[in-house]
C-alpha cells in the first residue's frame, strides 16, 4: 500500500493521494477491455447482459480517471462496490442459470473471464484496504506494486 496523504481541495472530501491508485486504475481498465470483446454476442443472446456489459465498459474506465485524478475515499468506494458487483454477477451466472444465458452455469473457463476477474478481484482488494486504511486515520505503509 502507498502512503496515503490528506490533501487540501476545493471540496469537503479529501485527496488520499494513494500509490495504488494508478494499480487499480489499470485494474478498471483491463476489466473493461476484456467485456468490450464479448458485448455483441451478448446482446443478441441476451440483452441486458450485453447492456451491462456496455455499462461496465464505459463506466471502469470513467472510474480508473477519477481514480487517478482525484482519489477520495468516497470514490475508493465506488471502485470498491463496483468491482464487487462484477465479481458477483460472473459467479451468479455460473451458478445460476439465468434467461438467455444458462449454458453459462459451470463455464468456469472462458477465456476473457480470466482478466476480468483477475483485475475486478485486485481492485477490489486493494480498494478495500485503501479504504480500511483511509478510516483508520490515512496511515498506510508502503504501495502494493
Amino acid at each position: 500500500m502507498a502512503v496515503v496523504h490528506h490533501a487540501p481541495s476545493l471540496s469537503s472530501a479529501p485527496t488520499l493521494r494513494s500509490g495504488d491508485r494508478f494499480l487499480v486504475a489499470l485494474c478498471l481498465v483491463t476489466s473493461a477491455a476484456a467485456h468490450v470483446p464479448l458485448i455483441g454476442m451478448h446482446l443478441s443472446e441476451a440483452t441486458y447482459i450485453g447492456v451491462a456489459f456496455i455499462v461496465l465498459a464505459v463506466a471502469f474506465p470513467l472510474m480508473a480517471l477519477l481514480l487517478v485524478v482525484r482519489d477520495t475515499a468516497r470514490m475508493w468506494e465506488a471502485v470498491a462496490v463496483a468491482n464487487a458487483l462484477a465479481v458477483l454477477a460472473y459467479l451468479v451466472t455460473r451458478i445460476v442459470a439465468l434467461p438467455q444465458v444458462a449454458d453459462d452455469v459451470g463455464n468456469w473457463t472462458e477465456p476473457m473471464s480470466f482478466p476480468a476477474l483477475a483485475s475486478e478481484l485486485l481492485a477490489l482488494g486493494v480498494a478495500l484496504a485503501v479504504v480500511v486504511s483511509s478510516r483508520a486515520g490515512g496511515r498506510v505503509t508502503k504501495p502494493l506494486a
